[in-house]
């Protein structure tokens, strides 16, 4: 974990060193400007030909797998997958693509298409899922993204923005008196805004495509709405009761928009396909069952390599530490870094890093860790029985908290706390919470952590949202939301026997 080298990058990228509101406004303006002229380039116009694609997706195959933590290696999901990939992909509109799919070895939930017909569905995506169909339904919405290339069309964009880019980097520079280093964080911060993902119009075309794909490969095609509805309930549930973002801020379409779309295009498809509007029984399976068979057993949540949330507590097995932060406070882990956020505006920071031998954590805050020139109170203290110290510094409107604790002779834990200058109180308890939570696990302790997985149990007579939810481990208080988001269903739930439904557990 490598996220922070100094602090004044870490201050950059967080926005806590101000360039200035006149040259801010500037560098929007010539963004919007910027974004104007990439538009008026055409929504259909490419430069790649499908063998450029096709290259393109290769060269980036491996950059994905290192971003995701790899592939997924269990041979009979794999193979499972595979199998429904071929299925839609015949029944795509260009059958002759050669595809290849790739489960990702990640808890987030995403699947993604390159060009060149590399697709990738994540561990967590088959965890929230809850039939084939579902399943289906996006590896056809991404197969719609490669049909109707709209990966090359974005990749144009991107070269437009780069040209673009250099202009706006000599004017940044040359008339505002910005370093060098902002400008260049300005513009890939708008490149990232303006580039991030494919556009309404894209991920509805996408989103028609793979409706369709769904019901001629012989799936219902109301799955795709399903899966929607389902990614909607537990992105409700990471927000963890904090207001979703505007929709006309977003780049995407809101979920709720794409379910009723879905459901419109499903609701056409069948009555142009069938008689009276109505399949027959029996002809589009949703093969649930035979879905949630294949993903008994699935590890849920993070590789245990890259070290697990339980509730409030974060641990590593490999590394034998674990710490915990305040309640209100949502965990994340990445393979750089693990991030703790508050809905108040505090962000936790915390990574591993070296250190010249024995040099103690105090010198490591004031010498390397935070900027000539700025200035830093560091006071020497002690955390889980080892040398530590903490550091404060005010920023840019920002209180900032530094504490740097002895893992090894040449390692030390760092974590680094953010807040509003006016929540400064609030700042320095959440940060002696968490030292007071820091724990070096011995051997033995670090040897029963073990992954969480899904299992898939059957509803029995006298079985409630109460009594089934009571058996899920995920270490919080927000059992039943998370196991009404995991199986798309809503209060109250009529749960009756025979039922098939995923749980979380040890």
């Amino acid at each position: 974990m490598q996220f922070l080298t100094s602090i004044k990058t870490g201050l950059i990228k967080t926005g806590l060193i101000k360039t200035g509101f006149v040259a801010n406004m500037r560098a929007a303006a010539i963004m919007s400007v910027a974004a104007g002229l990439l538009v008026a380039c055409g929504p259909n116009a490419t430069l790649l030909s499908e063998a450029d694609e096709a290259r393109i997706g290769a060269q980036e195959h491996a950059r994905i797998l290192k971003t995701y933590g790899g592939a997924y290696n269990d041979q009979r999901v794999t193979d499972y997958v595979e199998e429904v990939m071929q299925k839609i992909a015949q029944a795509s509109d260009k059958p002759e693509q050669n595809y290849q799919i790739t489960v990702l070895d990640s808890p987030v939930v995403n699947a993604f298409a390159l060009p060149g017909g590399y697709t990738y569905v994540t561990r967590g995506l088959l965890a929230l899922a809850n039939s084939e169909a579902e399943l289906a339904g996006v590896i056809g919405h991404e197969i719609g993204h490669v049909t109707a290339r709209h990966g090359a069309r974005r990749h144009t964009t991107a070269v437009g923005a780069s040209i673009l880019g250099t202009v706006i980097g000599n004017v940044l520079t040359n008339s505002t008196g910005i370093n060098p280093n902002v400008a260049g964080d300005l513009i890939n911060f708008g490149g990232s805004a303006l580039l991030a993902g494919y556009s309404r119009s894209q991920e509805y075309e996408a989103d028609d495509i793979g409706v369709r794909t769904l019901g001629k490969a012989g799936y219902p095609p109301e799955a795709q709405a399903d899966f929607l509805a389902a990614l909607g309930e537990y992105s409700a549930y990471r927000r963890n009761g904090r207001a979703a973002p505007p929709v006309w801020l977003a780049t995407h379409p809101s979920t709720t928009e794409r379910v009723a779309r879905a459901r419109e295009e499903a609701d056409e498809f069948v009555a142009k396909e069938f008689v009276n509007g109505t399949a027959p029984s029996g002809t589009l399976q949703s093969g649930r069952n035979r879905y949630l068979a294949i993903i008994d057993g699935l590890p849920y949540g993070e590789n245990i390599k890259q070290g697990l949330i339980r509730g409030q507590r974060f641990v590593h097995p490999d590394l034998r530490l674990a710490f915990s932060v305040p309640k209100k406070f949502t965990l994340t882990n990445a393979p750089d870094r693990v991030t703790a956020t508050h809905s108040n505006g505090m962000e936790l920071l915390f990574d591993m890093a070296g250190r010249k031998e024995a040099q103690r954590p105090a010198e490591y805050i004031r010498d390397d860790w935070t900027p000539r020139g700025v200035r830093v109170d560091v006071t020497p203290i002690k955390v889980a029985g080892r040398p530590a110290a903490l550091g404060s510094l005010r920023q840019g409107g920002k209180y900032i908290e530094l504490l740097a604790v002895e893992y090894s002779l040449t390692q030390l834990m760092r974590f680094v706390l953010i807040a509003p200058d006016n929540l400064s109180g609030n700042a320095q308890s959440a940060m002696q919470s968490v030292r007071r939570g820091v724990e070096l696990l011995t051997e033995k302790q670090a040897a029963a952590i073990k992954p969480q997985r899904l299992r898939v149990v059957t509803v029995q007579a006298g079985d409630t949202l109460d009594t089934l939810s009571r058996y899920m481990t995920t270490g919080d208080d927000r059992r039943q939301d998370l196991f009404l988001a995991l199986n798309n269903l809503k209060k109250p739930a009529n749960l009756t026997p025979g039922m098939r439904l995923k749980l979380v557990v040890d």
